[in-house]
This record gives C-alpha cells, structure tokens and sequence, in this order.
C-alpha cells in the first residue's frame, strides 16, 4: 500500500508555537482588526457590526490590540483616548473619577445609549481600551481577556 503526503508535520510552517495565522505580530492584529471596524461600521456584506454591542466591543479589542502594539498604533490609540479622558479628568470642575472612573463612563457611552450612528460606540470603544489599561480591576481582567488569546494567534503564549 502506498501512502501519499502532501508535507510531513514539521513542514508545515507558522503552526507550531501556536502561530495559526502564520508569522504575526500584535501590529499585524491591530491592523487587521482596525480595516474590520471600518469596514463593519461602515456596511459589509460580509463583517456583521450592525448594532452598538457588537461595534462596542469589537472597538474594544481593536483598541487593546492598538496598546498592545505600540508605535504609531499606540500613538493613534492615545489620540482617541485622551480626548476622551482629559475631558473627565478633573480639569472640568467635576472632580476627579480616576481612571477606573472614566473607563465606567466610557463604558457606559459604548454600550448604554441607543446609537443612530455606530462611529459613536466605535470611537468611545477605543477610548475605553485605553483607559482600561491604566485603571486596574475588572478592567484590567477585560484587557487580559483579550491580550491572552491574541498571544497565543502571534506565538507569544501569555
């Protein structure tokens, strides 16, 4: 009987240490995620962000995956971010919330009005990502639930 193989397991390249999407790093996820947010907000027939829910927490690990890439998609994250937090700071005469505070506001700006428009929850999605980050918590649990998969799509475990 005679067997026929197309490459033996150890040919196959970018499987093994858990890379699944072959050679791929943090920038290469949040560049993939942020053309399907744009795509999703804006009406694919094939990405499905249709309601505030699904956009709010595809912003979310956008950008988580933004952070966790650093550069210019760390730059871009903080951009959002800042805009967002320097006006619930303090500075404003509201006293100040800490960054656990703001992220509950942002949160509650994604996930709690009844968008039209779903660049809204988009945007407040990625602010909040940022704010998790620094806040600690439950927070930083969201921000973990995140960053552990993503690890493991670009072969860095944990």
């Amino acid at each position: 009987m005679t067997s026929y193989f197309l490459a033996a397991p150890g040919d196959v390249q970018g499987i093994s240490g858990g890379q699944i999407l072959g050679s791929i790093t943090y920038s290469g996820l949040a560049l993939g995620a942020a053309i399907a947010l744009v795509l999703g907000v804006r009406g694919s027939d094939r990405i499905k962000l249709n309601n505030r829910d699904k956009v709010g927490v595809f912003a979310l690990i956008t950008g988580t995956l933004f952070v966790a890439a650093g550069g210019m998609w760390a730059q871009v994250a903080a951009g959002i971010g800042d805009g967002a937090t320097s006006t619930l700071d303090g500075a404003n005469g509201i006293g100040d919330p800490g960054q656990g505070g703001i992220s509950l506001a942002l949160a509650l700006c994604t996930f709690a009005p009844k968008w039209k428009k779903l660049v809204f929850p988009a945007l407040f999605g990625l602010a909040a990502a940022v704010t998790f980050h620094t806040a600690g918590g439950v927070w930083g649990i969201i921000v973990r639930l995140i960053l552990v998969p993503a690890g493991f799509i670009t072969g860095g475990g944990s």
